[in-house]
Protein backbone atom coordinates (compact mmCIF):
# COMPACT_ATOMS: atom_id res chain seq x y z
CA UNK A 1 0.00 0.00 0.00
CA UNK A 2 1.31 3.35 -0.69
CA UNK A 3 2.34 5.90 1.66
CA UNK A 4 -0.25 8.47 0.54
CA UNK A 5 -2.97 5.74 0.43
CA UNK A 6 -2.46 4.83 3.70
CA UNK A 7 -2.06 8.38 5.20
CA UNK A 8 -5.86 8.83 3.58
CA UNK A 9 -7.04 5.62 5.06
CA UNK A 10 -5.51 6.20 8.72
CA UNK A 11 -7.31 9.51 7.98
CA UNK A 12 -10.56 8.46 7.23
CA UNK A 13 -10.57 5.88 10.17
CA UNK A 14 -9.89 8.60 12.63
CA UNK A 15 -12.62 10.59 11.31
CA UNK A 16 -15.59 7.51 11.48
CA UNK A 17 -13.78 7.21 14.96
CA UNK A 18 -14.19 10.21 16.00
CA UNK A 19 -18.41 10.54 14.35
CA UNK A 20 -18.63 7.64 16.58
CA UNK A 21 -17.28 9.10 19.30
CA UNK A 22 -19.38 12.21 19.31
CA UNK A 23 -22.40 10.35 18.31
CA UNK A 24 -21.98 7.89 21.57
CA UNK A 25 -21.56 11.16 23.43
CA UNK A 26 -24.87 12.69 21.95
CA UNK A 27 -26.57 9.69 23.15
CA UNK A 28 -25.33 9.45 26.30
CA UNK A 29 -26.81 12.81 27.61
CA UNK A 30 -29.47 12.99 29.71
CA UNK A 31 -32.78 15.19 29.85
CA UNK A 32 -31.23 17.02 32.60
CA UNK A 33 -28.05 17.49 30.52
CA UNK A 34 -29.86 18.62 27.74
CA UNK A 35 -31.73 21.08 29.62
CA UNK A 36 -28.88 22.74 31.16
CA UNK A 37 -26.93 23.01 28.09
CA UNK A 38 -29.63 24.42 26.38
CA UNK A 39 -30.51 27.19 29.23
CA UNK A 40 -26.76 28.08 29.48
CA UNK A 41 -26.94 28.68 25.37
CA UNK A 42 -29.72 31.36 25.92
CA UNK A 43 -27.81 33.13 28.52
CA UNK A 44 -27.50 31.05 31.75
CA UNK A 45 -30.15 30.60 34.54
CA UNK A 46 -28.80 34.41 36.23
CA UNK A 47 -28.98 36.14 32.74
CA UNK A 48 -32.31 34.46 32.08
CA UNK A 49 -34.01 35.24 35.52
CA UNK A 50 -32.94 39.37 35.31
CA UNK A 51 -35.56 39.38 32.09
CA UNK A 52 -39.05 40.15 33.49
CA UNK A 53 -40.29 40.97 30.46
CA UNK A 54 -39.75 40.47 27.04
CA UNK A 55 -41.05 42.54 23.91
CA UNK A 56 -40.77 42.38 19.99
CA UNK A 57 -42.69 42.92 16.79
CA UNK A 58 -43.40 40.72 13.89
CA UNK A 59 -44.55 42.98 11.20
CA UNK A 60 -47.52 44.84 11.86
CA UNK A 61 -47.76 43.32 15.28
CA UNK A 62 -46.35 43.58 19.09
CA UNK A 63 -45.97 40.63 21.30
CA UNK A 64 -45.00 41.18 24.94
CA UNK A 65 -44.23 38.60 27.20
CA UNK A 66 -43.80 38.01 30.89
CA UNK A 67 -41.48 35.47 32.59
CA UNK A 68 -44.20 33.92 33.90
CA UNK A 69 -45.78 33.02 31.08
CA UNK A 70 -48.55 35.94 30.14
CA UNK A 71 -48.49 36.67 26.55
CA UNK A 72 -49.97 39.55 24.98
CA UNK A 73 -50.27 40.17 21.20
CA UNK A 74 -51.60 43.70 19.46
CA UNK A 75 -51.99 44.21 16.02
CA UNK A 76 -52.34 47.54 14.54
CA UNK A 77 -50.46 51.11 13.15
CA UNK A 78 -49.95 52.21 16.93
CA UNK A 79 -51.57 53.72 18.88
CA UNK A 80 -54.68 52.34 16.97
CA UNK A 81 -55.21 48.37 17.61
CA UNK A 82 -57.80 46.75 15.87
CA UNK A 83 -57.32 42.97 17.70
CA UNK A 84 -55.13 41.51 20.91
CA UNK A 85 -54.80 38.37 22.12
CA UNK A 86 -54.11 37.72 25.47
CA UNK A 87 -52.93 34.65 27.42
CA UNK A 88 -53.18 34.29 30.83
CA UNK A 89 -55.11 32.13 33.72
CA UNK A 90 -55.04 28.93 31.33
CA UNK A 91 -56.90 30.77 29.24
CA UNK A 92 -56.65 32.59 25.24
CA UNK A 93 -58.68 35.79 24.77
CA UNK A 94 -59.29 37.35 21.55
CA UNK A 95 -60.03 40.64 21.11
CA UNK A 96 -61.01 41.49 17.53
CA UNK A 97 -62.51 45.05 16.73
CA UNK A 98 -64.14 45.18 20.27
CA UNK A 99 -65.72 41.66 19.79
CA UNK A 100 -64.92 39.40 22.48
CA UNK A 101 -63.84 35.39 22.23
CA UNK A 102 -62.20 32.49 23.84
CA UNK A 103 -59.75 30.52 21.52
CA UNK A 104 -59.82 26.92 21.89
CA UNK A 105 -58.24 23.79 20.23
CA UNK A 106 -54.89 23.72 18.52
CA UNK A 107 -54.93 27.24 18.14
CA UNK A 108 -55.22 28.26 21.75
CA UNK A 109 -52.30 25.40 22.12
CA UNK A 110 -50.15 27.33 19.99
CA UNK A 111 -50.26 30.38 21.93
CA UNK A 112 -50.24 28.58 25.16
CA UNK A 113 -47.08 26.89 24.04
CA UNK A 114 -45.36 29.96 22.54
CA UNK A 115 -46.18 32.16 25.36
CA UNK A 116 -43.92 29.76 27.41
CA UNK A 117 -41.24 29.79 24.74
CA UNK A 118 -41.14 33.83 25.07
CA UNK A 119 -41.07 33.97 28.69
CA UNK A 120 -38.14 31.37 28.76
CA UNK A 121 -36.55 34.01 25.82
CA UNK A 122 -36.58 30.96 23.97
CA UNK A 123 -34.75 28.48 25.55
CA UNK A 124 -36.98 25.87 27.39
CA UNK A 125 -36.88 27.06 30.92
CA UNK A 126 -40.37 27.40 30.90
CA UNK A 127 -40.78 23.43 30.42
CA UNK A 128 -38.33 21.53 32.53
CA UNK A 129 -40.76 18.98 33.95
CA UNK A 130 -43.25 18.83 31.31
CA UNK A 131 -40.98 17.59 28.27
CA UNK A 132 -39.41 13.96 27.40
CA UNK A 133 -36.68 13.00 25.41
CA UNK A 134 -37.26 10.72 22.56
CA UNK A 135 -33.60 10.78 21.06
CA UNK A 136 -31.20 11.65 18.49
CA UNK A 137 -32.94 12.55 15.24
CA UNK A 138 -31.28 13.00 11.74
CA UNK A 139 -32.22 15.82 9.45
CA UNK A 140 -30.05 15.02 6.66
CA UNK A 141 -26.62 15.88 7.96
CA UNK A 142 -27.56 17.76 11.18
CA UNK A 143 -28.19 15.68 14.21
CA UNK A 144 -30.92 16.95 17.01
CA UNK A 145 -32.59 15.91 20.08
CA UNK A 146 -35.98 15.63 20.39
CA UNK A 147 -37.78 16.67 23.63
CA UNK A 148 -41.83 15.55 23.37
CA UNK A 149 -44.42 17.07 25.88
CA UNK A 150 -45.11 14.23 28.71
CA UNK A 151 -48.63 15.02 28.24
CA UNK A 152 -50.61 16.73 25.54
CA UNK A 153 -51.24 20.41 25.25
CA UNK A 154 -54.66 20.43 24.57
CA UNK A 155 -55.38 18.09 21.13
CA UNK A 156 -52.02 18.76 20.26
CA UNK A 157 -48.23 16.59 21.21
CA UNK A 158 -45.36 19.08 21.00
CA UNK A 159 -41.64 18.56 19.77
CA UNK A 160 -38.84 20.46 20.29
CA UNK A 161 -35.57 19.64 18.32
CA UNK A 162 -32.45 21.07 19.38
CA UNK A 163 -28.88 21.17 17.84
CA UNK A 164 -26.54 18.98 18.94
CA UNK A 165 -23.87 21.38 18.32
CA UNK A 166 -25.04 24.11 20.27
CA UNK A 167 -28.28 23.33 21.89
CA UNK A 168 -30.14 25.77 20.79
CA UNK A 169 -33.88 25.57 19.42
CA UNK A 170 -33.76 24.52 15.72
CA UNK A 171 -37.62 23.20 15.34
CA UNK A 172 -41.12 23.40 16.90
CA UNK A 173 -43.51 21.39 15.62
CA UNK A 174 -47.24 20.84 16.76
CA UNK A 175 -48.86 17.81 16.07
CA UNK A 176 -52.20 16.68 16.35
CA UNK A 177 -56.04 16.66 14.87
CA UNK A 178 -58.59 19.28 14.78
CA UNK A 179 -61.58 19.26 16.62
CA UNK A 180 -63.43 17.92 13.37
CA UNK A 181 -60.91 15.21 13.09
CA UNK A 182 -58.41 16.83 10.54
CA UNK A 183 -54.56 16.42 10.68
CA UNK A 184 -53.43 19.57 12.14
CA UNK A 185 -49.66 19.62 11.66
CA UNK A 186 -47.48 23.20 12.29
CA UNK A 187 -43.67 23.69 12.00
CA UNK A 188 -42.04 26.22 13.19
CA UNK A 189 -38.36 26.39 11.64
CA UNK A 190 -35.83 29.10 13.52
CA UNK A 191 -32.88 30.75 12.05
CA UNK A 192 -29.86 31.59 13.32
CA UNK A 193 -29.46 32.74 17.12
CA UNK A 194 -27.66 36.26 17.25
CA UNK A 195 -26.69 37.96 20.42
CA UNK A 196 -29.75 40.61 21.96
CA UNK A 197 -28.66 42.15 25.18
CA UNK A 198 -26.49 39.41 26.03
CA UNK A 199 -29.31 36.73 25.59
CA UNK A 200 -29.34 34.44 21.87
CA UNK A 201 -32.26 34.90 20.33
CA UNK A 202 -33.96 33.85 17.17
CA UNK A 203 -34.81 36.78 15.11
CA UNK A 204 -36.64 34.72 12.35
CA UNK A 205 -38.53 31.95 12.17
CA UNK A 206 -40.41 29.97 9.00
CA UNK A 207 -43.80 28.41 10.19
CA UNK A 208 -45.32 26.08 7.65
CA UNK A 209 -48.48 24.11 8.25
CA UNK A 210 -50.23 20.65 6.44
CA UNK A 211 -51.49 21.68 3.29
CA UNK A 212 -50.97 25.37 3.16
CA UNK A 213 -48.28 28.02 2.29
CA UNK A 214 -45.43 29.02 4.74
CA UNK A 215 -44.96 32.35 5.94
CA UNK A 216 -41.61 34.03 7.29
CA UNK A 217 -41.61 36.07 10.49
CA UNK A 218 -38.86 37.97 11.48
CA UNK A 219 -38.23 40.22 15.04
CA UNK A 220 -37.75 43.85 15.31
CA UNK A 221 -37.75 46.52 18.06
CA UNK A 222 -36.63 43.67 20.74
CA UNK A 223 -36.37 45.38 24.04
CA UNK A 224 -36.28 43.52 27.68
CA UNK A 225 -37.73 44.72 30.72
CA UNK A 226 -40.37 47.37 28.99
CA UNK A 227 -42.17 49.18 31.28
CA UNK A 228 -45.76 47.88 31.40
CA UNK A 229 -48.87 49.74 32.89
CA UNK A 230 -50.63 47.92 35.60
CA UNK A 231 -53.04 45.21 34.80
CA UNK A 232 -51.57 45.33 31.47
CA UNK A 233 -52.24 41.44 31.43
CA UNK A 234 -55.53 42.16 32.84
CA UNK A 235 -57.66 42.19 29.59
CA UNK A 236 -57.41 42.03 25.64
CA UNK A 237 -58.07 45.57 24.94
CA UNK A 238 -58.50 47.47 21.03
CA UNK A 239 -58.17 51.00 19.99
CA UNK A 240 -60.05 51.65 16.84
CA UNK A 241 -61.43 54.99 17.39
CA UNK A 242 -65.30 55.79 17.04
CA UNK A 243 -68.02 55.68 14.56
CA UNK A 244 -71.29 57.49 13.93
CA UNK A 245 -74.06 56.38 11.46
CA UNK A 246 -77.00 57.46 10.34
CA UNK A 247 -79.49 57.70 7.13
CA UNK A 248 -77.39 58.58 4.37
CA UNK A 249 -74.29 59.93 6.37
CA UNK A 250 -71.23 57.92 8.63
CA UNK A 251 -68.43 59.20 10.91
CA UNK A 252 -65.21 57.27 12.01
CA UNK A 253 -61.37 56.93 11.48
CA UNK A 254 -58.48 55.78 9.44
CA UNK A 255 -57.20 52.78 11.06
CA UNK A 256 -54.27 52.25 8.22
CA UNK A 257 -53.60 52.90 4.87
CA UNK A 258 -50.74 51.49 2.18
CA UNK A 259 -49.47 53.31 -0.82
CA UNK A 260 -47.68 52.61 -4.05
CA UNK A 261 -47.46 54.11 -7.24
CA UNK A 262 -50.41 52.07 -8.25
CA UNK A 263 -52.97 53.98 -5.90
CA UNK A 264 -53.62 53.95 -2.04
CA UNK A 265 -55.94 51.64 0.43
CA UNK A 266 -57.02 53.28 3.20
CA UNK A 267 -58.62 50.95 6.22
CA UNK A 268 -61.55 52.32 7.87
CA UNK A 269 -63.44 51.59 11.41
CA UNK A 270 -66.58 51.23 9.53
CA UNK A 271 -68.18 47.97 9.67
CA UNK A 272 -70.73 46.50 7.87
CA UNK A 273 -72.96 47.67 11.03
CA UNK A 274 -72.33 50.93 10.08
CA UNK A 275 -73.16 50.37 6.83
CA UNK A 276 -76.72 48.90 7.67
CA UNK A 277 -77.63 51.63 9.54
CA UNK A 278 -76.45 54.05 7.05
CA UNK A 279 -78.89 52.38 3.94
CA UNK A 280 -75.99 52.69 1.74
CA UNK A 281 -76.25 50.46 -1.30
CA UNK A 282 -74.14 48.97 -4.06
CA UNK A 283 -74.09 52.02 -7.02
CA UNK A 284 -74.50 54.98 -4.15
CA UNK A 285 -72.33 58.51 -4.79
CA UNK A 286 -70.35 59.78 -1.33
CA UNK A 287 -68.74 62.67 -0.67
CA UNK A 288 -65.53 61.82 1.30
CA UNK A 289 -64.43 64.44 3.67
CA UNK A 290 -60.64 64.13 5.14
CA UNK A 291 -60.02 67.66 6.88
CA UNK A 292 -60.88 70.36 4.72
CA UNK A 293 -60.82 68.31 1.65
CA UNK A 294 -63.70 66.71 -0.36
CA UNK A 295 -63.34 63.68 -2.70
CA UNK A 296 -66.41 62.23 -4.59
CA UNK A 297 -66.66 58.38 -3.85
CA UNK A 298 -68.28 55.01 -5.29
CA UNK A 299 -69.59 52.49 -3.48
CA UNK A 300 -70.08 48.83 -3.66
CA UNK A 301 -71.59 47.10 -0.60
CA UNK A 302 -69.83 43.61 -1.62
CA UNK A 303 -66.66 42.22 -3.34
CA UNK A 304 -68.64 40.32 -5.28
CA UNK A 305 -70.27 43.50 -7.10
CA UNK A 306 -67.31 44.76 -7.94
CA UNK A 307 -66.51 45.46 -11.87
CA UNK A 308 -63.82 44.61 -13.63
CA UNK A 309 -60.42 46.10 -13.49
CA UNK A 310 -60.78 48.07 -16.38
CA UNK A 311 -63.94 49.35 -15.51
CA UNK A 312 -62.59 50.09 -11.84
CA UNK A 313 -59.55 52.29 -13.12
CA UNK A 314 -62.52 54.74 -14.43
CA UNK A 315 -64.08 55.38 -11.39
CA UNK A 316 -60.72 56.52 -10.03
CA UNK A 317 -62.35 56.49 -5.97
CA UNK A 318 -64.14 54.00 -4.35
CA UNK A 319 -65.70 53.09 -0.80
CA UNK A 320 -65.74 49.21 -0.86
CA UNK A 321 -65.21 46.20 1.63
CA UNK A 322 -60.79 45.09 2.16
CA UNK A 323 -59.21 43.79 -0.56
CA UNK A 324 -58.90 39.99 0.26
CA UNK A 325 -61.52 39.92 3.02
CA UNK A 326 -61.49 41.76 6.71
CA UNK A 327 -63.92 43.08 9.39
CA UNK A 328 -64.27 46.47 7.54
CA UNK A 329 -64.54 48.54 4.56
CA UNK A 330 -61.71 50.73 3.23
CA UNK A 331 -61.25 53.14 0.75
CA UNK A 332 -59.57 53.21 -2.21
CA UNK A 333 -57.89 55.62 -4.78
CA UNK A 334 -56.29 53.96 -7.99
CA UNK A 335 -53.56 56.24 -9.66
CA UNK A 336 -51.37 58.90 -8.75
CA UNK A 337 -53.37 61.08 -6.71
CA UNK A 338 -52.85 58.28 -4.23
CA UNK A 339 -50.00 59.12 -2.76
CA UNK A 340 -50.73 62.53 -2.64
CA UNK A 341 -53.43 61.71 -0.04
CA UNK A 342 -51.62 59.33 1.75
CA UNK A 343 -49.22 62.48 3.24
CA UNK A 344 -52.48 64.08 4.36
CA UNK A 345 -53.43 61.11 6.88
CA UNK A 346 -52.49 59.81 10.41
CA UNK A 347 -53.37 57.21 12.51
CA UNK A 348 -57.18 57.52 13.96
CA UNK A 349 -57.41 60.65 11.35
CA UNK A 350 -61.11 61.56 11.29
CA UNK A 351 -62.97 60.49 8.39
CA UNK A 352 -66.97 61.08 7.33
CA UNK A 353 -69.02 60.27 4.31
CA UNK A 354 -72.10 61.44 2.85
CA UNK A 355 -74.67 60.22 0.53
CA UNK A 356 -75.09 62.81 -2.44
CA UNK A 357 -77.84 62.36 -5.52
CA UNK A 358 -77.22 59.90 -7.73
Amino acid sequence: MRRSSRRQWVTGILILLGAAAMAAAQDSLSLKDILRKNIEASGGKSKLAQVKTLSFRTGGTRNVASSTGQLKITSGREPVVTEGILVAGGKVVRNSFGVLSEVTGPQAAVYQTMAKLYAGLFSLARFEDQLQLAGVKSFGPEKLYQLTSKAPVGPLTVHFYLRADDFLLKRLVFSGTTPDGDIYEVNYDFGPFEEVEGLKLPLSWFASQVGTRGDLTEMSEVKTNVALDRGFFAKAETNVGRTEASPGQMKGNVLDWNASPFGLTIVTNWTRKEIDAAGLRTGDKLVLLIGEEEYPLAFYAQASELPPWDELAKVGRLLAPMPRGGAVFAIQVLGGEGETLAAKLAPLAALSVKKTAN
